[in-house]
């Protein structure tokens, strides 16, 4: 403890002595600013700058490089004219092009970054330089739009990208370029009430054959990121935010079946309310929603102690959560995951009783959230939801009757956030999460909390920060049996510019538990990091750009203070000119690690040998028709067992056309003799020696018919087997092993098969029908299968579950109904 205390109030001082040096030597970035002109007669978005509007407003153009050259003057000139009335701000942009049949024009789905050229607009409304949304446009059409936080790391400013607005684009090629003309509704932004306001923008535009980046206020991608480099909008005059009140209804119907099931039909309704409660903070809520229609999670084989965290898919969960992100202490799938009694409802069958139904997810009767920030850029987000009780029914097979049993109570869950914007792209943050369960009086019950505090302090030039994180984790028991537990962790020093070093020290305690709405893959850790890196931005010789970094980690449990792990990490990754990357990885654990969790039974440990691990990426340009992507990484475990590991893994993507898109993902990876846990009786524990295989194919594909109808496909095969070789071994409390006569069974062939295929159209804005049919087939086995036919034989013989559900959703503003009056 003395030792890392005194390390990191040296550290401190350096940074403190970096940081002052640091401001006197370099001085503010000069800003551009537009002075923004109100439209008498708004123009027609239909790619023509024809109107007479466009006349009165003035021009951005001077545009220079983000990338390749950073600061040089952009290749092709680019004109912004930027207009305002009552209900939006007008953007027209000319693309000047001497050559218009090289404009890249693929097609793609809404959000879908594409080899195509761009125009889009960086908007911070509060103009704090953390915040912001943005709004972009491809030359063939397709829009994407996000809400964006800076970071300081992030030097796109991309967040949010499933955040959705309702706005207005038309792009036009033309015999000297091309043209994009966009509508911004101000129900789709955030603005205070000021009578003359100042808002941060920037226009870029992306080049795609020459692989250019400009912007008209200059970014330096070596400080900051680009919300950091904003300029901006003035004379903003006597603007008003509309009545903000968005109604989505829909209706959805269900086919399913399950093999030798009678088929199942369901049909259901719901509504999603968006709510201006005044020109800072919306209402987002959705009553009976249905995600019935999202894609298949990729279920794995999970054999180690920790759980296996998936990504949020419901659309819901993840539109306009970027203030919920804070602290990390929101993972959105705890909401409607698996009832909490689900995997033990066979502990409450009778005698002649049988399972015959039991809900795999709550179900959620309504979800809330209200976010926004002040004009003092104070960000307040509170997000509410509530799921129903579930229950399983249990059927005596001799006398016929039902019985019903709880597996989750009604569960309430709330989270709030209050995040304070600072200069300098600095912040700092509050976030306390809650979640609430009244029980059966028999089964034990709590409410927990989890309470955190962040901030980061970054310097004028963007070139050194500080940051800490704080939060305490509590449950209140019925019974008084409280428990509480508590992390932290400081991070400081170079963070911007070409070589970086950072220092952090993280600290997790053994009773700290967030995870009832987060999520934490296992606590009892602390652990000293030390990072150096050298990057280079600008070209030279055959080199687009480089990153290089080398850190030093040294890892202990917090209670008792017990060395657990240290190892070397190098990373390196280069960007050739012809836009084919290299990127290398290693890590050397040269004394191993004692692992605290493997042999799942507390106060034991298994020492693992020293290991060394490399990896090898390599990319093409993905540009071009055909892409490849190859991956091979190689482990090498210093023990007398022969231990080793191995994984590849290609991935070939072909444009057929501008509209059609097919890729696929193929991984195997192999773990020879590797030895894990087997059994515990809770007072001795075995080790098996098993190999793991695992192969995972995933093909998929996109036709576009427009930018707003397409057809998207996508088929996963994953077969994973752990092959126990009959040799085990018994665990010595100094985390050694012994020959075991333990002898019995854990072997496992797990196969996860799943298709989606799904055709959207947004027949109108903010206005959606999707058709869905969906394929899952999930069979596992205490006996390997070796060969492939033989495995898909009994993959398929378990049956599968097919279902196609048809939704309709259509968007309705208030404002429509005003203007009709």
């Amino acid at each position: 403890m003395n030792f890392n205390h005194a390390l990191l109030a040296n550290i401190v001082f350096l940074f403190s002595f970096l940081c002052a040096e640091g401001v006197l030597a370099q001085s503010e970035t000069d800003k551009k600013s537009m002075i923004a002109v109100r439209a008498e007669e708004p123009p027609v978005i239909d790619g023509y700058v024809n109107d007479q509007a466009w006349r009165l407003s003035n021009v951005a153009d001077g545009f220079r490089q983000y990338s390749p050259y950073g600061g040089q003057p952009s290749k092709l000139m680019t004109e912004v004219r930027l207009l305002f009335d009552d209900e939006a701000i007008y953007i027209a942009a000319v693309m000047h092009d001497n050559s218009p049949d090289s404009i890249f024009r693929d097609l793609g789905k809404r959000d879908d970054n594409l080899n195509a050229d761009y125009f889009y607009i960086d908007i911070s409304t509060f103009n704090d330089g953390l915040n912001g949304e943005t709004f972009k446009v491809s030359a063939s059409g397709v829009q994407i739009d996000m809400k964006a936080r800076s970071s300081g790391e992030n030097k796109w400013g991309f967040g949010d990208v499933s955040w959705d607005a309702v706005w207005y684009s038309s792009v036009k090629v033309t015999e000297n370029g091309w043209i994009a003309e966009i509508k911004i509704p101000y129900s789709a932004l955030r603005f205070s009430t000021t009578p003359a306001q100042t808002w941060g923008i920037n226009f870029w535009r992306e080049i795609r054959r020459y692989r250019e980046v400009s912007s008209w206020n200059y970014v330096d991608r070596e400080s900051g990121s680009t919300f950091d480099h904003l300029g901006e909008l003035t004379r903003l005059t006597d603007i008003k935010s509309p009545v903000r009140l968005s109604f989505t209804p829909y209706i959805s119907g269900y086919i399913e079946k399950y093999n030798g099931m009678e088929t199942d039909y369901t049909a259901s309704g719901g509504v999603d309310i968006k709510y201006g409660i005044n020109e800072s903070f919306t209402l987002d809520a959705t009553t009976i929603p249905d995600f019935g229609q999202v894609q298949s999670d990729d279920m794995v084989l999970n054999l180690t102690p920790y759980e296996v965290k998936y990504n949020e898919k419901r659309p819901f969960f993840m539109e306009g959560t970027e203030l919920f992100n804070r602290g990390d202490m929101f993972y959105s799938r705890r909401i409607g995951s698996s009832p909490a009694y689900h995997d033990n409802i066979a502990d409450s069958l009778k005698i002649n009783e049988i399972v015959d139904y039991n809900p795999a997810e709550s179900s959620l009767f309504n979800a809330s959230k209200i976010s926004g920030r002040t004009r003092s850029g104070l960000g307040i987000g509170f997000f509410n939801a509530f799921t129903k009780p579930m229950h399983a029914i249990l059927t005596d097979t001799v006398t016929g009757e039902d019985r019903s049993v709880q597996t989750d109570p009604l569960a309430n869950y709330n989270m709030l956030v209050l995040d304070q914007t600072l200069p300098n792209g600095s912040f700092v943050s509050l976030m306390n999460t809650n979640v609430w369960r009244p029980w059966d009086k028999n089964i034990n019950r709590y409410a927990a909390n989890v309470t955190g505090a962040e901030f980061k302090i970054q310097d004028r030039t963007k070139q050194y920060s500080v940051s800490a994180r704080s939060t305490v984790s509590q449950k209140y028991f019925a019974e008084n049996d409280n428990s509480f537990g508590h992390s932290y962790d400081i991070s400081g020093g170079k963070t911007g510019g070409r070589f970086r070093a950072s220092y952090s020290l993280s600290a997790l305690s053994d009773t700290y538990d967030p995870n009832d709405m987060g999520y934490l893959r296992r606590n009892n850790e602390f652990n000293n990091t030390f990072e150096i890196s050298y990057n280079t931005f600008q070209p030279f010789w055959k080199i687009y750009t480089t990153r290089n970094s080398l850190s030093f980690n040294y890892n202990q449990l917090y209670k008792p203070r017990l060395y657990t792990g240290s190892y070397i990490g190098f990373n390196s990754m280069t960007l050739f000119d012809n836009y084919w990357s290299l990127s290398i990885k290693a890590e050397f654990s040269p004394a191993g690690e004692d692992d605290y969790y493997e042999p799942r039974l507390e106060g034991r440990h298994y020492h693992r040998p020293g290991e060394l691990m490399g990896m090898i990426n390599f990319d093409t340009d993905k540009s071009k028709k055909l892409y490849f992507n190859f991956s091979v990484s190689t482990t090498k475990i210093y023990s007398d067992l022969g231990q080793y590991g191995f994984s590849l893994s290609a991935k070939p993507e072909i444009k057929i056309s501008s509209r059609t898109l097919v890729s696929a993902d193929i991984s195997y990876e192999k773990n020879k003799n590797d030895l894990g846990f087997a059994y515990t009786d809770y007072t001795d524990v075995h080790f098996g020696l098993r190999d793991n295989s695992t192969i995972s194919t995933t093909l998929s594909g996109d036709y576009i018919f427009t930018p707003d109808m397409y057809l998207s496909f996508r088929m996963r095969h994953y077969w994973s087997r752990a092959d126990y070789t009959g040799d085990y071994y018994l665990l010595k409390d100094d985390g050694s092993l012994d020959v075991s006569d333990y002898t019995d069974n854990h072997d496992y062939n797990y196969n996860a098969f799943t298709s989606d295929m799904v055709y959207t159209w947004r027949f109108a804005p903010g206005s959606e029908l999707s058709l869905v049919w969906k394929n899952s087939i999930y069979a596992d086995s205490d006996r390997i299968y070796y060969d492939f036919h033989e495995n898909m034989r009994h993959m398929f013989g378990t049956g599968a579950t097919n279902s196609i559900s048809l939704k309709i959703l259509y968007y309705l503003d208030w404002s429509y109904f005003g203007k009709r009056k």
